[in-house]
């Protein structure tokens, strides 16, 4: 019975990731209308995202308050048929059971997770007295879309994906404490430090295969068991930046985020199969994972014409090291379930190490004393998995994205709105690696007559598409408030 309880909660456990192949866009109105390119202009508070180091040269007082709504599609069109035969009279030695169902096509899922939002805020200043250090206090989120839900049956028909997951409820913020100064005329250095807090939820539907007279299938409703993990953790990191001016108009930016090793805590719980009804209270558990370093470089070049930024042209690359960070897998770990002990399942994706370009600009216009400013950029992001891992509990295709967007500023007030469409080209898996767990055979991928594998669930047609709505509200207060002081260097 711990084999059972342990594989309750092996397969319920994505890895936890949110860069890269995962990332859905950009926070920021502006950022976003970039197309993500603002590692070498980082000129408001998001600079403790994108580089730390562009908080140097923001003087005064700045507050930014911006927020992602995301609307995320994702489905799922699984390759076969229910394994069962309707007209079958149910016989313990054959591999075989009556179902209504049998023999017909697996129906198509789809995300009903629904519209995420993503606040973010952000305030920097230089306390009216320093004339090279700025400070920033941020909290913001990983811009990615951190809510799945399948159905667990589709019409009366038992869901396609709920082996691999029901629903993913993620929380992520980032409390952020920055400090940057401007070293040099053409050198600014940045650090801050991160708390990286998570409210997870994960759950998704295990096959518990008490043999062939119980579970006559590899996918036999009767056996599922439903699992539920809710969990929070706190843990920290930290990032440096800098960033380059070699000449008056061209910068370049450098910015490193530091790997995460995240500790979650809180209770499994499960529900039991139908074929043999067991009592299962919640339990404490741990959820451990990693998340890579970050690079981030960037190269700008601003068109300045008497002291006027009429425009600029952007290119960013980031590289995120996942499958260093990842290794085995997460771990989980449960002292005790019920009458059980030790539970310490591992679960393994294959993430990739991946890529991303973003190119984005911006051209500025003159309207008396305000600015109309008209943004446009793209982004590509490499996939984060091999067609054979493609999972349900997290999209790890590769990403296209225009971007534009329109900001409007006026005596230090400055309004920004963008729209971003994330295109991935669809995915048909025909090398799935993705099997239903056994939790009476050690939680491996084998059946209960110790020879046989466990279906593949993973086989099939995925497609996915992102659209994401930003806004944000940036106030510079001294301008805004007209205090003016003269700084040292000046």
């Amino acid at each position: 019975m711990k084999r059972f309880s342990s594989v309750l909660l092996l397969s319920l456990v994505p890895s936890l990731a949110w860069a890269g192949g995962f990332e859905s866009g950009a926070n920021n109105a502006e950022v976003l209308g970039r197309g993500g390119a603002f590692t070498a202009k980082a000129d408001d508070a998001s600079a403790m995202e994108y580089n730390v180091a562009g908080l140097a040269r923001q003087r005064g007082t700045h507050t930014l308050i911006g927020a992602n709504l995301v609307n995320k599609t994702y489905e799922f069109q699984r390759s076969g048929v229910y394994p069962d035969d309707p007209n079958f009279a149910p016989d313990p030695t054959q591999n075989q059971v009556a179902t209504p169902y049998g023999g017909q096509p697996f129906p198509k899922v789809s995300n009903t997770g629904g519209l995420f939002f993503a606040p973010m805020f952000g305030i920097t200043t230089d306390f009216g007295y320093f004339d090279r250090w700025t400070f920033g206090l941020g909290i913001y989120g990983p811009s990615s879309y951190g809510k799945f839900t399948f159905p667990t049956t589709v019409n009366g028909l038992p869901g396609p994906g709920r082996y691999d997951v029901a629903s993913t409820d993620l929380l992520i913020i980032y409390p952020t404490l920055a400090a940057a100064v401007r070293v040099t005329k053409w050198l600014d250095i940045g650090a801050e430090l991160h708390l990286v807090v998570a409210k997870l939820t994960f759950q998704t539907v295990a096959l518990v295969d008490l043999g062939r007279a119980s579970c006559p299938t590899g996918e036999y409703v009767g056996c599922d068991s439903a699992t539920t993990l809710d969990l929070m953790g706190v843990t920290a990191t930290a990032s440096i930046g800098a960033m380059f001016h070699p000449m008056r108009d061209f910068s370049i930016g450098l910015h490193l985020r530091g790997p995460v090793d995240l500790m979650a805590s809180g209770t499994a719980n499960g529900t039991p199969p139908a074929v043999k009804p067991l009592i299962i209270s919640p339990e404490d558990a741990t959820f451990e994972t990693k998340l890579p370093w970050v690079l981030r470089l960037g190269l700008r070049y601003a068109f300045v014409k008497n002291g006027f930024e009429h425009g600029d042209v952007e290119v960013d690359g980031t590289y995120e090291a996942w499958a260093q960070a990842q290794g085995d897998g997460p771990k989980v770990n449960i002292p005790n379930l019920s009458i059980f002990t030790d539970i310490t399942p591992t679960v393994t994706h294959h993430f990739l190490d991946t890529f991303s370009v973003r190119i984005g600009g911006a051209y500025n216009l003159k309207v008396g004393p305000a600015v109309l400013t008209f943004r446009i950029g793209f982004m590509f992001d490499s996939a984060a998995t091999h067609y054979a891992d493609t999972r349900l509990d997290f999209d790890t295709g590769a990403k296209y994205m225009p971007a534009a967007g329109v900001g409007f500023r006026i005596r230090g007030i400055a309004l920004n709105l963008a729209y971003a469409y994330i295109f991935e080209p669809d995915r048909d898996v025909t090398n799935g690696d993705i099997r239903v767990i056994n939790p009476v055979n050690h939680g491996s991928n084998v059946s209960s007559d110790q020879v046989t594998l466990t279906p593949v669930v993973n086989n099939g047609h995925y497609h996915a598409e992102t659209e994401i709505v930003s806004i944000s509200l940036n106030i510079a207060w001294d301008e805004a408030l007209k205090r003016r002081r003269v700084l040292a260097y000046e």
